[in-house]
């Protein structure tokens, strides 16, 4: 477990009820080093959480600050509607961070129609989610999930509860598990990925995705029985991009080297570039990044998704600009007013605008084609106009492709198994 040094630790009194709840939160506890411990009632914590201590507050990179942020430890909960409402009532002030514990098994509706609408086409999958800690200890320049660490404790009772949800989406192929957080750096003390893991093995046409992002301290996956049913999903970048932007991550090679030791314990491997930066020396760099990875790994997916979740303007607060392409930073203040007009507010189509884009993600899909051309490509978080210009040279469309985290992009899916034919044959 990564080595936490947090103000405040507080904990809820519900833990102290369930035996397995209360074990992993003093095992996590005792690997960490805070100021102080709280136990707290529901009430006590909504009057923290009132006080405004987490309160968000934009992107790492535009805080001086240096710090751990503050732990919160309760139970995942499992309610019916009127009871959710009058919890919700009764605490008010814990709806940032979901510290109510509510969003255990989140449906993220970017493929609906009316989302799509709503956020000017940008391409992305509808899909259930698994969701037990909020918030991550790593500060990457980019990321606003610092204000509090949420972890739930009760694993055991929220793997009991999925196979409600698998009777609830019988389709549904692909559960990934957690992308608010890096779930390595609370690993092997909160013995969740293990529960997890071996739940999955047992099922027959069901994957669990476990996303551990910008870390390599994975090898405690390596003796878990996951019975090939487990993919692990790895973010990563060239080295300027980590050295700058994202603080306290492992290094690059460090990433590949573990995923390497993951493939050859029998886990899938996948990679999302994500989020491309352009940094000085960006091409250079991520050619590196690509021919690194394919000697270490076979992965069935790269997703590319280049930084996409901000306006320039925000973007300029938390990134040290003089450290990119000076193309590339004049063409995203150029467009500003123009993608402004656009009305784009998640995912791709800004800060950087569309012809900047292409001409990075042409590159990068002639790189990967260059050096492993059986490997499938996605554009993650990409616009219509981009997968219009993009998506006959990876063979794949807006309306049918396979990405790192679709909700049926697994082996045996027949998508994904004509995709992967499509490449390798």
């Amino acid at each position: 477990m990564l080595k936490l040094a947090p103000e405040r630790v507080y904990a809820t009194e519900d833990i102290r009820a369930i035996p397995e709840a209360l074990h992993r939160t003093e095992r996590m506890i005792a690997a960490m080093e805070p100021g102080s411990v709280e136990w707290v009632s529901t009430a006590g914590l909504d009057e923290v959480a009132a006080s405004g201590r987490w309160r968000p507050r934009g992107n790492w990179g535009e805080h001086a600050e240096n710090h751990d942020p503050d732990v919160v430890f309760t139970t995942a909960k499992f309610l019916a509607g009127p009871q959710e409402e009058r919890l919700r009532e009764r605490y008010p002030h814990m709806a940032d961070h979901d510290l109510y514990g509510l969003h255990t098994f989140w449906r993220r509706p970017d493929g609906d129609p009316e989302w799509r609408r709503a956020h000017k086409g940008i391409v992305c999958q509808s899909a259930y989610e698994l969701h037990s800690i909020y918030g991550c200890p790593f500060h990457c320049s980019y990321c606003n999930a610092h204000a509090v660490i949420r972890i739930l404790v009760n694993m055991e009772e929220f793997c009991d509860h999925l196979d409600g949800l698998f009777r609830r989406v019988p389709r549904q192929r692909l559960y990934k598990w957690d992308n608010i957080t890096d779930i390595p750096c609370f690993e092997p003390e909160y013995d969740a990925s293990r529960i997890l893991v071996e739940r999955f093995a047992r099922e027959r046409d069901r994957y669990l995705e476990i996303y551990v992002g910008k870390s390599a301290e994975t090898d405690y996956l390596l003796n878990y029985d996951h019975g090939g049913r487990t993919i692990l999903q790895w973010s990563v970048a060239g080295p300027s991009q980590v050295e700058h932007f994202e603080e306290g991550t492992d290094g690059m090679i460090e990433r590949l080297d573990a995923a390497h030791r993951a493939q050859e314990a029998g886990y899938m491997v996948r990679f999302r570039l994500s989020p491309i930066i352009p940094v000085r020396n960006w091409r250079e760099e991520n050619r590196r990044l690509l021919e690194e990875m394919f000697a270490r790994t076979r992965p069935d997916v790269v997703s590319l998704c280049p930084l996409g979740w901000m306006d320039v303007e925000s973007a300029e607060k938390c990134l040290d600009f003089d450290v990119l392409d000076a193309d590339y930073v004049a063409a995203m203040r150029a467009a500003a007013p123009f993608l402004r007009e656009r009305g784009y507010t998640s995912g791709g189509g800004r800060p950087i605008p569309h012809e900047a884009r292409h001409a990075m993600l042409s590159f990068l899909v002639d790189e990967i084609q260059r050096i492993s051309p059986r490997t499938l490509i996605a554009l993650c978080l990409e616009t219509q106009e981009m997968w219009r210009a993009l998506g006959s040279r990876i063979g794949q469309s807006p309306g049918r492709y396979v990405c790192n985290c679709g909700p049926r992009c697994t082996p045996g899916d027949p998508l994904y198994e004509e995709r992967v034919d499509a490449v390798t044959t």
